[in-house]
């Protein structure tokens, strides 16, 4: 009877051991890999542009573009200083083609490049390159000439969406554009694209 009782009790106690045995030997690492699709933007902050001399009208467009139209006459130079928006989870550059019938040529400045918040990668601000070499030199852009970069850097934001507040750099664009002949009116169109770096 005891060694009935002995047997009842491993059989029991197999049972039991058996499905936690079995939990443990099925149990293993999952791992999960991907990429991040490369994304790059620009838009313009609120404020909006600041014109000395000159209309202006921005549109931004799919995120990746910025165009703005610039208009005026008289015998002074135009200024116009256009606050950017950059980010980027990857390498970026922007380019900013000049198209005008009536002026030959603006010239282009990056006055300033900041960071909006905590959200920017460290080091974004100081390896932002901005040709030529001189931050407060002037860039001459002909009509119709090849697309110029005018800045470009390494990835800026390190969280967020393409729309998220204190992910982005400030960017400040300066644009100079002379006076025609007999102070004649003129009208330009500038677009400041944003793409992956190459």
């Amino acid at each position: 009877m005891g060694t009935l009782l002995r047997a009842c009790i491993v059989v029991v106690f197999l049972l039991v051991r058996v499905p936690s045995v079995c939990a443990q030997t099925g149990a293993g690492t999952l791992k999960v890999s991907g990429q991040v699709s490369a994304a790059v933007a620009v838009s313009v902050e609120e404020s909006g542009a600041v014109s000395d001399g000159a209309l202006v009208s921005i549109e931004e467009a799919q995120g990746a573009t910025v165009a703005v139209s610039i208009s005026g006459s008289g015998p002074q130079a135009a200024r116009v200083r256009i606050p950017l928006r950059v980010r980027s989870n990857v390498g970026y550059s922007l380019r900013a083609p000049f198209l005008s019938a009536d002026a030959p040529t603006a010239r282009l400045s990056i006055d300033e490049v900041r960071a909006t918040g905590k959200f920017v990668r460290a080091g974004a601000v100081e390896s932002a390159k901005r040709p030529p070499a001189s931050p407060a030199a002037f860039l001459t852009v002909g009509n119709e000439a090849p697309p110029v970069v005018i800045l470009s850097g390494p990835a800026v934001s390190k969280a967020g969406t393409l729309s998220s507040p204190g992910n982005a750099l400030e960017v400040v664009l300066s644009v100079e554009i002379g006076p025609r002949a007999g102070a004649a009116p003129w009208s330009a169109r500038l677009t400041v694209s944003a793409a992956p770096s190459r």
